[in-house]
């Protein structure tokens, strides 16, 4: 309510010509960048998103975890997106935070690129958990499309969570909804004391 709010501010050349709309998902696990979120149980998620007419969005996303004492994460996130010579372009900032852990709170500020033959490249700039970059691929098979990527998350600045994830995954359509399977495997980075992280 609070980023529709703000979105209203906008001039009226913006409030015509805005769209809003709203996801949920349930999961029977919360992977992100190859790491469970909440201990390998169901997770449900739900966002919302307002999209104007000129590039510019916001959007909201709150998810059921299991990190420290939280049972809640929350995103808040906002950018820019547009064409430039055939690739699409997506960059903005997100602030994650948790409901009873301010010490695992983070933010960063990211760039996405839509290459030709459906290769995407995510680059995240982060203070607290260090930089994260992802190469991803998909195409569609059957009835459905097939996704890859490759992703890494730096670890040099003493991240815990610093390692290497990969997966795949398919997805498709099932009536209203949309199903996706997939897997995931993180390998963490060896540490200067010659332990594995986290």
């Amino acid at each position: 309510l609070t980023l529709i709010g703000l979105a209203l501010v906008f001039d009226s050349t913006f409030t015509n010509a805005i769209s809003v709309s709203g996801n949920a998902a349930i999961q029977t696990d919360y992977i992100w960048r190859g790491m469970t979120q909440n201990d390998g149980q169901n997770s449900v998620n739900v966002g919302l998103d307002v999209d104007f007419e000129n590039g510019f969005y916001v959007g909201t996303w709150g998810a059921a975890v299991d990190v420290g004492a939280s049972t809640l994460e929350l995103d808040y996130y906002g950018g820019y997106t547009f064409e430039m010579g055939g690739i699409g372009v997506d960059i903005g900032a997100i602030q994650v935070k948790y409901d009873q852990n301010n010490d695992a709170d983070f933010s960063e500020n990211y760039i996405a690129l839509s290459l030709p033959m459906n290769v995407g490249l995510h680059f995240s700039e982060g203070d607290e958990l260090g930089d994260y970059m992802e190469l991803s691929y998909s195409r569609d098979v059957g009835d459905g499309s097939l996704a890859i990527s490759y992703g890494d998350m730096d670890s040099s600045a003493g991240n815990a969570d610093g390692g290497s994830n990969t997966t795949i995954g398919y997805s498709m359509a099932a009536g209203d909804f949309t199903v996706d399977i997939s897997y995931s495997d993180f390998s963490g980075d060896t540490n200067a004391n010659g332990t594995m992280a986290d």
